[in-house]
């Protein structure tokens, strides 16, 4: 019997730990996605660095000058799927983490309410080619809300 229960245990712990096919999902961020704007082009590039874990670095692009402005580890750990963003000319270059709240077609939402902005990134894969990304404080009819449209780029 105490077998049977400890075996039992260990089975729901296992599942407890067990990604359901999520962070998988977001493989699909895997190379550099482009935004043209009037000032130059904003990209992030991902890469995949083993099955739980991708980094992105995001930059500008300028005429010749390349500025990266921002790290990103996107992991996915025991407690949850965390994008944590280190950002060069904010927090004092401190890392700061986002976990995953929700994720449904193409969806991923990361949140952290204690931090003051943003408080929710949230990207949104419209077809293989085409994503869109956007920050805010965390509220559905936020006025103070950043829209990057990106479009991959072919390789």
């Amino acid at each position: 019997m105490k077998r049977t229960l400890l075996a039992n245990c260990l089975v729901m712990l296992l599942f407890a730990f067990t990604d359901d096919g999520t962070f998988n999902q977001l493989h699909v961020l895997q190379g550099t996605w482009k935004m043209q704007t009037k000032r130059g082009a904003i990209c992030e590039e991902w890469k995949v660095v083993n099955k739980d874990y991708l980094q992105s670095k995001g930059y500008y692009v300028k005429g010749a000058d390349t500025i990266v402005n921002e790290t990103v580890a996107l992991q996915n750990k025991a407690d949850g799927i965390f994008y944590t963003s280190t950002v060069s000319n904010q927090n004092d270059r401190k890392p700061i983490a986002f976990k995953l709240t929700s994720s449904a077609s193409g969806k991923f939402v990361f949140e952290n309410p204690e931090h003051d902005f943003p408080k929710r990134i949230v990207y949104e894969l419209i077809n293989k080619d085409s994503l869109h990304a956007f920050i805010d404080d965390g509220n559905e009819a936020s006025n103070k809300r950043s829209h990057f449209y990106y479009s991959r780029v072919k390789e």
